[in-house]
């Protein structure tokens, strides 16, 4: 039993699990540390929400790219409401904005591992 749950500790400690900065702090941290900003607006109970955090922002590659690229902002817009100027018309909602709030882009709905990471990229600073 003991080998198990040391297995299982090692195992979960190789998986990152995303870090989500407070929407007030990303924009000082993508100045300080050169990256954009991807803000996630979600809802509890979405499937699609679910799915993009269960299943694409673990996926190793998507995850590795985005820690990298990105100050990750998450945003329950009926707990905390819309961030202002960043409409939705369902959820999930990505927005991808310079440092300075500018919208580069902004992605409707949720999508598979290989296409996420093909947004992320076309978006250069």
């Amino acid at each position: 039993m003991k080998i198990i749950t040391i297995l299982f500790l090692l195992l979960t400690s190789l998986v990152a699990k995303v870090e989500y900065t407070h929407i007030f702090d990303a924009y000082e941290n993508a100045k300080k540390n050169d990256k954009l900003v991807l803000v996630m607006l979600s809802q509890k109970g979405c499937p699609g929400c679910k799915h993009m955090k269960d299943i694409v922002f673990e996926e190793k590659s998507v995850n590795s790219y985005m820690q990298k690229h990105f100050e990750i902002v998450h945003v329950d817009v009926y707990e905390e409401g819309a961030p202002d100027g960043l409409d939705f018309f369902g959820t999930p909602t990505f927005y991808i904005l310079d440092a300075d709030e500018n919208i580069l882009k902004r992605v409707n709905g949720g999508q598979n591992p290989q296409d996420f990471l093909k947004t992320l990229k076309s978006v250069e600073k």
